[in-house]
């Protein structure tokens, strides 16, 4: 199985789990956030610790393969998705974008000149699924991965986008 159907399956027992155990849309972000983006709001009182630790590798980690080309550009993409579902579930869309850019500046800073138009395209996507379940509910998570994120999906588009 490549990283996205391991992702996307890990998602889809989450949602099931959490849907049986009466789990809050706000618990679940904070679970996945933590799990596959290392965001651990209780640590943003050590705020150096905290950036070191949303940059480096989650507990749970996915391979790229399987993942829309045009959204990898490291070898976790779950990571970078998952940071900006968190942060679209929690902050209105202009804030939400605000976040993903500063935090883009800050890595080309970090990467010297390293600028990631994947991760902007992948957080523009996170930011979008997150606002989509602030409105709605934390089980359309996995239709959405599945839509937008899925190779298979953008395989022939992607591979034509000068982005």
């Amino acid at each position: 199985m490549s990283g996205f159907t391991h992702f996307l399956a890990d998602v889809r027992q989450r949602v099931a789990a959490a849907t049986a155990h009466g789990t809050t849309a706000s618990e679940f972000i904070l679970e996945i956030g933590e799990a596959y983006a290392f965001i651990r709001l209780h640590d943003l009182r050590r705020p150096w610790q905290f950036l070191q630790q949303v940059a480096s590798q989650p507990p749970v980690a996915f391979s790229p393969e399987g993942f829309r080309a045009s959204i990898v550009d490291d070898q976790n993409p779950a990571r970078h998705y998952t940071a900006f579902v968190f942060v679209g579930y929690w902050l209105p869309t202009p804030l939400a974008v605000l976040v993903l850019w500063m935090w883009e500046i800050l890595g080309f800073v970090r990467y010297r000149g390293h600028w990631s138009q994947p991760d902007i395209r992948s957080g523009y996507i996170g930011i979008s699924h997150g606002r989509a379940l602030h409105r709605q509910s934390f089980a359309i998570l996995p239709d959405l991965i599945a839509r937008d994120l899925d190779d298979r999906n953008f395989a022939d588009r992607d591979s034509a986008d000068p982005k």
